[in-house]
């Protein structure tokens, strides 16, 4: 199951050097939510969750000139353990094994830019 979630860069920065993230709920396309969103198809579905996420990062940024991140993550169905609206709750950590992309919002706009895993760590300097 492909999830998202809005992160600090602080927090991506230890989640990249630690290799572990506890988190409590993550977007992710539950039963609840594909069937509100039935007329759509299975990346609009995406798209619209990852697009939630990146707006609530918006809130989490270091200055108002860094982009809002959103990680994408694969979870594995073990790792649910209880589901929500438009989240899960998760009863283990993350792995940073799990990311699968990093998503980027900068205020004002309304794509987002995907970056893939191996470049998170070259730009995140710059996404500060």
């Amino acid at each position: 199951m492909r999830a998202y979630l809005p992160i600090s860069h602080d927090e991506l920065t230890d989640f990249l050097q630690s290799g572990t993230k506890k988190v409590e709920s993550i977007f992710a396309a539950t039963p609840f939510f594909t069937g509100e969103n039935e007329e759509l198809d299975e990346e609009e579905i995406e798209y619209l969750l990852s697009f939630e996420a990146a707006t609530q990062s918006l809130d989490l940024r270091s200055s108002k000139n860094a982009p809002g991140i959103v990680i994408a993550i694969e979870l594995s169905a073990g790792q649910v353990n209880i589901v929500g609206e438009k989240t899960v709750s998760l009863n283990s950590d993350l792995l940073w094994d799990q990311v699968q992309c990093a998503l980027l919002l900068f205020p004002e706009e309304e794509e987002l830019i995907w970056f893939a895993t191996q470049e998170i760590e070259l730009n995140l300097a710059e996404w500060k």
